[in-house]
């Protein structure tokens, strides 16, 4: 039963990517595919369309293993060593910005969402 639910959540979220990459192609949208899936997960959740129980054991488990999914593109870094060369530098100095703006951001949000509370 638990594999079931499992396999059922990871439709769902498989599902929900693969609408929002054929949106984006239909309509020429210049945003990411993933990014419409996650906005049409949300407005799922939040109208309970989607129970979060639905989701939560195979979101947790790709969660996870987020790690592996940043192999490919670490290898493929590995391509464009004289550019990392050439322009290292400021990519590490921007790189640095948006974590640090990231995380400032996030704790800020976080740091909102606590006093409400």
């Amino acid at each position: 039963m638990k594999l079931l639910k499992w396999m059922i959540g990871l439709a769902l979220l498989f599902g929900l990517s693969t609408l929002g990459n054929w949106m984006v192609e239909t309509f020429a949208w210049k945003v990411p595919g993933s990014v419409i899936g996650m906005v049409l997960l949300l407005i799922l959740l939040v109208t309970k369309v989607i129970r979060v129980e639905w989701i939560e054991d195979s979101a947790g488990y790709l969660t996870k293993h987020l790690a592996f999914f940043f192999i490919p593109i670490a290898v493929g870094l590995m391509a464009y060593g004289t550019l990392l060369k050439a322009a290292g530098i400021p990519l590490l100095i921007t790189l640095l910005a948006s974590m640090a703006i990231g995380m400032v951001v996030t704790a800020f949000v976080s740091g909102k969402e606590g006093e409400t509370s």
